[in-house]
């Protein structure tokens, strides 16, 4: 044996594994009573569909989704608007055609320079990077609270589409 170097006998371990075991038990009782302590409309669910979580949430949000039929109609409808939520170096790396880049959390900020375009009746699409994206969604809503009101979110979004081979456009804003 080593001089000064600690032993650890069986029992120690066996206690610390049982101290281990414990806590995490302590601990999924204590997210479970805060979960059920939260309202209803807010309680994570224990089980979902986690796939086509962002469908649903829009589906309940009152917002219309289009998939990938759907998004070439609006792509190629010269009245509609389309957003890509993406962060700009997304966006200019590669969007849908004609799509304008309009990050949620620039919304505030730029809104103001669109509305020479837009008017609270202008279709509008949104798009991020794909089905576990929510980014899209939220600017739907957010563009709901500023009154437009057609919009539709593609979910899908620039993964699907490139998937699928639909064209993509480089560079900044169109």
């Amino acid at each position: 044996m080593i001089p000064g170097a600690a032993t650890v006998r069986r029992g120690d371990t066996l206690r610390m594994a049982g101290a281990c075991a414990a806590l995490l038990a302590v601990a999924a009782g204590l997210g479970t009573a805060v979960n059920f302590l939260r309202p209803a409309a807010t309680r994570l669910p224990w089980v979902g569909d986690w796939q086509h979580h962002v469908e649903t949430k829009a589906f309940r949000a009152g917002i219309p989704v289009v998939f990938l039929a759907g998004a070439r109609e609006r792509t190629e409808d010269p009245a509609t608007m389309v957003f890509d939520a993406r962060v700009p170096e997304q966006y200019e790396a590669g969007h849908l055609p004609g799509a304008r880049n309009l990050p949620v959390g620039e919304v505030d900020r730029r809104l103001g320079a669109l509305a020479s375009v837009l008017t609270p009746e202008t279709p509008i699409l949104t798009y991020c990077g794909g089905s576990d994206c929510a980014d899209a969604l939220e600017l739907a809503e957010k563009l709901r609270e500023y009154g437009f009101q057609d919009l539709t979110l593609y979910p899908g979004g620039y993964a699907e589409w490139t998937e699928y081979g639909g064209a993509v456009h480089a560079g900044s804003e169109p």
